[in-house]
Parts: structure tokens; sequence; C-alpha cells
């Protein structure tokens, strides 16, 4: 009885051919990598944002 779920066997699904283990390995580290960079930008973008915030709450104050 088919009940139209069929099981796909785990070799099937992720082949780990020798060699592309390592790729696999080096594409972790530079997504790794891309990921703090990125963090590391938009915490940058942050504190820039805050700093004109800052910058024009002080030019206001001495505006008056």
């Amino acid at each position: 009885m088919n009940t139209g779920t069929s099981e796909i066997p785990a070799a099937t699904r992720n082949p780990c051919i020798p060699g592309n283990v390592e790729d696999i390995e080096t594409l972790k580290r530079e997504l790794m990598k891309a990921e703090v960079r990125l963090a590391k930008a938009r915490a940058t973008v942050i504190s820039a944002e805050i700093d004109i915030k800052v910058l024009r709450a002080r030019l206001k104050a001495h505006a008056r």
C-alpha cells in the first residue's frame, strides 16, 4: 500500500564523496567569515546612526 510518502535513503540525500568534505568545510569557514564581516558592518552602521543623532541634537542645542 502506497501512502504517498516515500523515504529517501540518507546516502541519496547527502552523498559524501571524498574531496567534497574539504570543499564543504572550506565553504562553511568562508560563510562564517562573511557572517562576521556582516555583523561588524551592521554594528558600524548602527554606531554611525547613533553618532548622527547625537550630533544633530548637539547642533540643535547650539542653534537655540
